[in-house]
């Protein structure tokens, strides 16, 4: 026997705050993912184009002082290489990977709860969804603000939204 819509609105009403916030999680964290790509980049790019940029000037009878700025950026890059520029992003893009998923779970427990035989099945779903969710945030790198601001004005602007009926015509 399914349960009455009474008995399962507050357990639905905790699945759609676990949806919203790993949404709101997935896309701070693909926003700061696109970031630290970026920069990752831009920290290796830069200094070595300035390197490139000290050589010319040297090799073109420039002052000596460009031969040490063209090492010092040189230094900068290769630390910055070899430090590995985009571990951050591929640390960020899991777990917005992993709230994602979180985010589709609720979806589809949403639609399945009042199907639930009993109460206390929905309540070990709803726990269960919640311990997953809580793992996610313990293992992930907290984001930058700038990326959740980034994150709630998209989601605002309708990033997430799609009609999937208008493209099946």
């Amino acid at each position: 026997m399914a349960l009455s819509k009474q008995a399962i609105e507050p357990y639905v009403s905790q699945l759609y705050t676990i949806r919203e916030d790993a949404a709101y999680s997935a896309q701070s964290y693909f926003e700061a993912a696109k970031s630290a790509e970026f920069w990752g980049r831009a920290i290796v790019f830069v200094p070595a184009l300035l390197g490139a940029i000290a050589g010319i000037i040297v090799a073109l009878g420039g002052t000596r002082e460009w031969g040490a700025v063209g090492a010092v950026v040189g230094a900068v890059a290769a630390t910055a290489s070899f430090l590995g520029s985009d571990r951050k992003s591929g640390s960020f893009k899991d777990s917005a990977r992993q709230f994602t998923k979180l985010r589709h779970r609720a979806a589809m427990e949403i639609k399945l709860a009042a199907r639930k035989a009993t109460e206390s099945e929905l309540e070990g779903t709803l726990r269960s969804l919640r311990r997953d969710y809580d793992s996610v945030v313990n293992a992930s790198d907290p984001v930058p603000n700038r990326a959740f601001t980034k994150a709630k004005r998209r989601i605002n602007a309708g990033v997430l939204e799609c009609d999937l009926d208008s493209t099946t015509s």
